[in-house]
């Protein structure tokens, strides 16, 4: 019980049985209070530690209260949990929102709600639902049921309410399975299509940490033009993962790709193709070496860089104006074209777009 953050004391409530049923259920450290609503009910009672808390309002009240403080965004509760769905207790959100729940779908799919739910009688009453006050928002709370309901699929879940369902897993008693589940719904639907749609940082820390190394690696394809400078994100990226090494990993990707640079400037073989003029001294060559460096990152940002004429993919059209490097119309004037072409192609297919430090866990192990 109290592992659950659910206390054992009594309270100070006045009123039906079905309330002095429900006091027999505190909550302590997880801060949910448990109210039966009932006009014979006192006006304040008793937290766990002692101190008194003025009883919130029904929960028609409190719903018309969030109505006329909230008119920009206010969160809709959808079925099965809106108020016209079958429920015999109503859960309301810190927000003030209200779910319509059906607490024998819960008992089974959580030890939490097992022990919430045991004392507490079967409601005679349609209409005078016992309601539990919960401190997590209406956008988590709802997660939470649609991971634990058997009905549901975690697949409207958001990639940061299921970063803070996960912080909860403890608190809820999410079943390991269950959670697991979500997370690879939710992992897997970004990683399926061309490209992540949601939150990079989040994508790749939530597989990171829960060892899916295949989809690590086809995240870090695309987080090629994140700034590893910007210490905020270097936060995130070792609290959310729940390592350093998630952030090694993808600075030691920039280290290969900044060295394999040389190959792709050699596929371009610009000894020679250089003019001479461009190509009489170490500090001239060298300098359109750079320039040619600084258009192959570029072009390289992509997930997926794709070549079909060297020249245009490092900017190295024919008119100056066009020109990512600028040189003379003399260099690459008796070029193969398709050779470089081709050339280019290969080293572009060798060149370093994926991590390859994987995650200490591999959440696939099991199936292989």
């Amino acid at each position: 019980m109290r592992a659950l953050g659910i206390g054992e004391g009594g309270s100070q409530w006045r009123g039906s049985v079905v309330e002095h049923a429900i006091a027999a259920i505190q909550a302590a450290s997880v801060g949910i209070f448990l109210f039966c609503h009932n006009s014979s009910s006192a006006s304040a009672d008793a937290r766990p530690d002692g101190t008194k808390v003025n009883r919130p309002p029904g929960a028609s009240g409190q719903m018309q209260g969030v109505m006329s403080t909230v008119d920009t965004f206010q969160f809709v509760v959808p079925p099965p949990f809106d108020e016209s769905s079958p429920g015999d207790c109503h859960f309301v959100s810190s927000d003030g929102i209200q779910f319509k729940v059906l607490r024998h779908s819960l008992v089974p799919s959580s030890r939490y709600f097992q022990e919430l739910f045991q004392y507490l009688p079967s409601s005679t009453s349609h209409t005078d639902l016992p309601t539990f006050y919960f401190d997590d928002n209406a956008r988590l709370l709802h997660a939470l049921l649609i991971v634990l309901y058997p009905v549901h699929t975690p697949e409207f879940i958001d990639i940061k309410s299921l970063q803070e369902l996960t912080d909860r897993q403890e608190k809820y008693a999410i079943p390991y399975s269950t959670m697991m589940h979500a997370v690879s719904v939710i992992v897997g639907r970004n990683y399926s299509g061309p490209a992540p749609t949601e939150d990079l940082v989040d994508v790749y820390t939530t597989a990171w940490s829960n060892g899916y190394r295949r989809e690590v690696k086809h995240f870090s394809r695309f987080m090629h033009k994140m700034d590893l400078t910007d210490q905020s994100i270097v936060d995130r990226l070792i609290r959310n993962s729940g390592s350093s090494k998630s952030y090694v990993a993808l600075t030691e990707l920039r280290r290969q790709r900044e060295t394999a640079l040389d190959g792709i400037i050699e596929a371009l073989e610009p000894r020679k193709h250089f003019c001479l003029s461009h190509s009489s001294s170490d500090a001239m060559f060298f300098a359109f070496i750079s320039m040619m460096k600084t258009a192959a990152r570029s072009a390289l940002l992509e997930p997926r860089p794709t070549c079909n004429d060297a020249f245009e993919f490092l900017g190295l059209q024919p008119t100056d104006e066009n020109r990512t490097v600028t040189w003379c119309s003399t260099c690459y004037s008796k070029a193969d074209k398709a050779k470089l072409t081709n050339q280019l192609k290969v080293a572009i297919e060798r060149y370093p777009q994926t991590i390859s430090i994987m995650p200490d866990k591999d959440a696939w192990a099991l199936f292989m």
